[in-house]
Order: structure tokens, then sequence, then C-alpha cells
């Protein structure tokens, strides 16, 4: 009985054993395989990059013999700023990345790459 509704569905297609796909067919399967890659080296290098100067701030502001460490005046508020100013912008761009990763997958990439080094030189 399957053989019959098989058969029946062949015949439905108009499909032939020696039929080759058009050429528009196969044009738009690549086309839609080349639309797909959305990996990027250079979106994960970047934010790597960026997760290690801001962990690495945030990590300097507790440690008395750094540069921008407690009590180390105007350096200190400035680095220890722009450390917390980039963990708080890590922070929500990860969350806008993640509403938006189907739209916009290295987006997210990088802000998950950025986030996961930020919190491994916390925990460091």
């Amino acid at each position: 009985m399957t053989a019959h509704r098989f058969d029946d569905r062949l015949d439905r297609l108009q499909w032939t054993p020696s039929a080759v796909p058009s050429r528009e067919i196969v044009d738009s399967v690549l086309g839609a395989r080349h639309n797909q890659r959305t990996r990027s080296v250079a979106a994960t290098l970047a934010g790597a990059i960026l997760g290690i100067l801001i962990g690495f701030g945030l990590v300097g502001m507790s440690f008395q013999q750094s540069p921008w460490g407690p009590g180390s005046g105007t350096t200190g508020l400035i680095f220890g700023s722009l450390s917390l100013l980039g963990l708080l912008l890590s922070v929500c761009l990860a969350g806008f990345a993640a509403f938006h990763s189907s739209k916009r997958p290295r987006l997210m990439q990088f802000s998950s790459m950025n986030l996961l080094m930020i919190v491994v030189l916390l925990l460091s």
C-alpha cells in the first residue's frame, strides 16, 4: 500500500529518474547557503580583546599597586570610571544582543565573548 502512495506522490511531482535540477534551483540553493554563513572571527576577536581590556581595568581597581587602584587620584578615577562604564555597556549590549540574536548573530557573538572575558578576568 505504501508503494502505491509513494508512486502516486512521484506522479504528482512529475518526477522522472533521469531528471536533473534546473539552473535556477541550483543557484537558489547555493545562494541560500552562502547567506547562512554568520560566524566571524573578527567579531570573536574584537569581543575578546575588548573584554580583556575591561576586565583588566576592573581587576586593577582593587589592587593598591596598580596605577589606577585605590588612592591613585585622578588617574584612578578616570580609568576606574571607564572600566565600570565598559562593564555596564557590555551587560546592556549582551541584553540587546540576546533579544536580537536572530537578526544580528555577529553582535551576539561579540557580546558573549566580551562578557566571557570580563567574567574570566574577574574570577581569576
